[in-house]
């Protein structure tokens, strides 16, 4: 199948590239021209000097060559929207003396124009072989050039966070997010012998006491601690320390004869959120002048009572003492309780 749609240079076009490639100098390339074709497809010719039935001509938008194959270069037209009203058959490039140079067809399209209710910006792209594509130079006028969709888009890739850490990109766009990433991953982090930065650490992070690179703030540190001072009272150790609880009661009985039983209920201040492990306590006399040999004074005789303690909840224990030897004023029991 013949070739339909193609691009050639023209016999001026031939000469000027033949020279320049000979001579070491430069074709200017700055203007490209859309026709119609008089309603025809036409059939690129090399003696041709102009198109058929030319409708716009414009500054050429890019010149470049074809990053695919550095044989080719690709010129490029942008149609703004607000031009139209014809049919697109024949494309054609001019160097900056005027000459048409290259000359080629194209599938026919319609570019509307924008009062005809319908618009859209039209990009033109012509691929010409040549011989030597250092001889080719772009000749326009900056002011007037348009960014094609795909050319913006090359241009506003953005940078990910890995690209700003490691700071060897020079092409993507940084966003303040990926500024602060960048400057924070050039600040030195704090050692025993280096000032620095240093990460606050989660309360999971404080409490598994692994991380030996962040900081620990007083909340954190207290997390979870608290402490009830009295007769009756309780310490709860923070999270970082296991959350551990320490209770004490003390309970105070009535005044009984040796060998009868005071049974009681000690209500712990805290009840354990989780768990009691241990219930411990003692018993005895509470009473007044009642060793002289100590002299005088409140004793509390732990070794003439005997303590019962059944087995815990979470709120608190039963249990109960039986009077033994002293007679008299009230007896007193003290229970410790460990648990979480």
């Amino acid at each position: 199948m013949s070739q339909t749609y193609f691009a050639i240079l023209t016999a001026v076009g031939e000469a000027k590239l033949a020279n320049a490639a000979a001579l070491g100098t430069q074709l200017q390339i700055s203007r490209m021209a859309v026709g119609d074709g008089n309603g025809n497809l036409p059939t690129p010719n090399r003696s041709q000097t102009a198109l058929i039935n030319e409708q716009y001509r414009a500054d050429l938008n890019t010149l470049q060559v074809d990053p695919l194959n550095t044989s080719q270069i690709i010129a490029e037209l942008v149609i703004p929207e607000a031009e139209g009203g014809y049919w697109l058959r024949e494309m054609g490039i001019i160097d900056a003396a005027g000459d048409l140079i290259a000359v080629s067809n194209c599938p026919p399209s319609y570019k509307p124009q924008l009062a005809e209710g319908s618009g859209r910006t039209q990009v033109l792209r012509m691929v010409l072989i040549v011989s030597s594509t250092a001889a080719v130079q772009l000749k326009i006028d900056p002011s007037v050039v348009l960014a094609t969709r795909e050319y913006v888009d090359a241009l506003t890739v953005r940078a990910s966070q890995a690209d700003a850490e490691a700071g060897e990109q020079n092409s993507k766009v940084m966003t303040a997010l990926r500024v602060f990433q960048a400057l924070r991953s050039l600040a030195a982090n704090a050692s025993e012998i280096l000032r620095g930065v240093l990460r606050v650490g989660t309360q999971a992070e404080v409490d598994a006491g692994v991380l030996d690179n962040v900081a620990v703030t007083p909340k954190k540190l207290r997390a979870g601690f608290s402490a009830l001072w009295g007769s009756n009272g309780y310490i709860v150790f923070p999270s970082w320390l296991g959350g551990f609880i320490i209770q004490w009661v003390n309970l105070l009985g009535p005044i009984s004869p040796p060998g009868s039983r005071w049974d009681f209920n000690a209500v712990f201040p805290l009840t354990f959120p989780t768990a009691c492990y241990l219930v411990k306590g003692s018993a005895g006399t509470n009473t007044v002048n009642l060793d002289a040999s100590n002299g005088g004074g409140a004793i509390y005789r732990a070794d003439q009572q005997n303590l019962n303690i059944a087995i815990p909840t979470l709120a608190g224990v039963q249990g109960s003492v039986h009077y033994m030897n002293f007679p008299g004023d009230s007896r007193k029991a003290t229970i410790i309780a460990l648990g979480r």
